[in-house]
């Protein structure tokens, strides 16, 4: 599906904020743990998040309702009929693979080409201490021995904090629970304490060293019944903070509570760029100014590096360095490359790091065609990015924000923006 966006002037209004697929994620596996009905009120629904339906209902899980879901379990996996398709969710194949282990019994799951291609052996070499193996064949995954009965496993956490969040899902049900030694520094922690947060928020008690070099679930817990609210995405509100920012616009994000989730940092990160912003109660209200450049270490919210891209091509007074950002040439696609290669095709003035991005800014985009490189976030962030360009900007396979944020363009068009497509 092709989308072309229309430079816009400004845009005007207020737009709630889609729910967060991370607690979304969280509160459909710890429910899958759970014996009894839990409740998750407002749960996003996207591809990533059906993936992890369609993993914890291969698992025993029932599943019922729409804006608010039930689920139903007994608290003892199933051992799965039919090959768990994660789709391109690598948060549903991290998480899944530890609870798996749990089983006994040789299981399957499969995955996209691109969430193939991302690391996982770290998470292997971890699941071999407690006598389980994964095989890899092209797009299959097989997880055998077991089941885990839990102890202490050493773990790397400068690669995906998927893993150690994955581990501690599965060590809520081991017989010995589970001790994390973190034996590199954890990167992204909030997405761990989020995990975390779901945990405890089901009865379970976990142990967190002050330097998040342990982590532990003691044994002897059972998950109770509890009922999530899932508030609002920070990593999706980005792109329209930062459209009112491009545009010089006023604009209302609600459904913003205080939160874990990394991305809430871009509302810290905007007025260092010049950007007024303004919390109140459960939404940020952000009123543009001229952008200005500063350097930016996104090592604990990777997913902002390519709106913050965009806003340092619209952005004066020099140089802005994003830094940190390694781990983005192993998602979707590689971040750094597809938005180095996107934005110089439009004029921009961006070189590629080893982890990161350098760019000059002001410069006026010019608009023609832009890839998405089948990844949402790509997508999302040129769609942005086109708002203040010269011409209009038409991006090619945009139908990728069904990953996360089907109503994107919906959403861009009710605040002001021309979306043909």
């Amino acid at each position: 599906m092709n989308i072309t966006i229309k430079p816009t002037r400004a845009i005007a209004g207020q737009i709630a904020a889609p729910p967060s697929k991370a607690q979304t994620h969280r509160a459909l596996f710890t429910a899958l743990l759970t014996r009894g009905s839990t409740t998750i009120i407002h749960p996003l629904q996207c591809d990533d998040t059906k993936a992890t339906e369609r993993a914890i209902t291969a698992l025993g899980a029932r599943i019922s309702g729409s804006t608010t879901l039930s689920i139903s379990s007994t608290g003892v996996l199933r051992r799965p009929r039919e090959i768990i398709d994660c789709g391109e969710s690598g948060v549903t194949m991290r998480f899944v693979i530890p609870i798996l282990s749990l089983i006994g019994y040789e299981t399957v799951l499969k995955a996209e080409e691109s969430l193939m291609r991302r690391p996982i052996g770290p998470l292997a070499d971890a699941l071999k201490q407690l006598n389980v193996s994964l095989s890899i064949n092209g797009r299959v995954v097989t997880v055998s021995g077991g089941p885990a009965e839990g102890g202490t496993v050493t773990v790397r956490g400068d690669v995906s904090s998927q893993f150690i969040s994955g581990l501690l899902l599965a060590g809520s049900l081991m017989k010995r629970g589970i001790k994390l030694e973190i034996v590199s520094p954890l990167e992204s922690r909030n997405y761990v304490l989020l995990t975390i947060d779901s945990l405890r928020s089901h009865g379970v008690s976990v142990n967190v060293s002050r330097d998040f070099s342990l982590l532990e679930v003691p044994s002897g817990q059972e998950p109770k019944p509890t009922t999530h609210e899932i508030s609002g995405d920070y990593s999706s509100a980005s792109y329209h903070l930062c459209a009112a920012a491009i545009t010089r616009s006023s604009l209302t994000v609600s459904n913003l509570s205080q939160t874990l989730e990394p991305d809430s940092v871009i509302v810290d990160l905007l007025p260092r760029m010049g950007v007024r912003t303004i919390v109140k109660g459960n939404s940020v209200i952000v009123d543009g100014g001229r952008l200005k450049a500063t350097d930016v270490d996104i090592r604990e919210s990777p997913d902002l590096g390519p709106i913050i891209a965009v806003l340092a091509c619209y952005a004066g007074g020099g140089t802005t360095r994003i830094t940190g950002a390694r781990r983005l040439r192993y998602k979707e696609s590689d971040r750094l490359a597809s938005m180095r290669s996107e934005l110089a095709s439009l004029g921009a003035e961006v070189v590629e790091t080893e982890d990161g991005l350098v760019l000059n800014g002001p410069i006026a985009l010019r608009g023609g065609i832009a890839q998405s490189h089948s990844d949402h976030r790509i997508a999302m962030a040129l769609s942005i990015a086109a708002l203040g360009a010269k011409n209009e900007l038409t991006i090619q396979g945009a139908e990728c924000v069904n990953k996360s944020y089907p109503s994107f363009f919906e959403d861009l068009r009710s605040i002001g923006v021309e979306v043909v497509g």
